[in-house]
């Protein structure tokens, strides 16, 4: 007679396995909420309006480590104190297309006072300008890696 094969995993193995999971989604999703409330608040305690300008738009972008993470990317760039900021802004898969983004289009921003890394964008204002980038001596990238993709 042959053996009979035991199951790699018990039912309470798997059960534990599926409750743990559940809570550190629930506990993740709850974090991710806590920080767009931090980052609302940030911007009512004050902040400074300007004009970006898309720069770079790369829809339907592969993000993270998971085949299943697309999301469109937006490249951005606005002025203060003859300075160029650069910012890079993810939004849900086809927004490119929904919203009819295109290069040089301008966008209300508001960025916190505290740190220029908070930001909210306003993309059903688009307005006609443009801010050449190339006359200004400094230019500010969040990291290495987006100043090689910009340039």
């Amino acid at each position: 007679m042959g053996k009979k094969k035991k199951p790699k995993y018990s039912i309470k193995q798997i059960t534990v396995f599926s409750v743990v999971i559940t809570g550190l989604l629930i506990a993740g999703n709850f974090a991710d909420k806590k920080k767009g409330e931090s980052k609302l608040e940030e911007i009512k305690k004050g902040n400074f309006k300007v004009y970006g300008i898309v720069e770079k738009l790369k829809p339907n972008s592969r993000r993270g480590k998971g085949l299943v993470n697309r999301k469109d990317v937006l490249y951005l760039y606005y002025e203060k104190n003859d300075t160029i900021f650069h910012l890079i802004e993810d939004l849900p898969n086809g927004q490119i297309e929904k919203l009819a983004i295109k290069i040089n289009d301008c966008f209300p921003i508001k960025i916190a006072e505290s740190d220029k890394n908070i930001y909210e964008i306003d993309f059903n204002k688009k307005i006609d300008s443009l801010i050449d980038k190339n006359d200004f001596k400094n230019q500010i990238y969040q990291t290495d890696i987006h100043k090689n993709i910009i340039e």
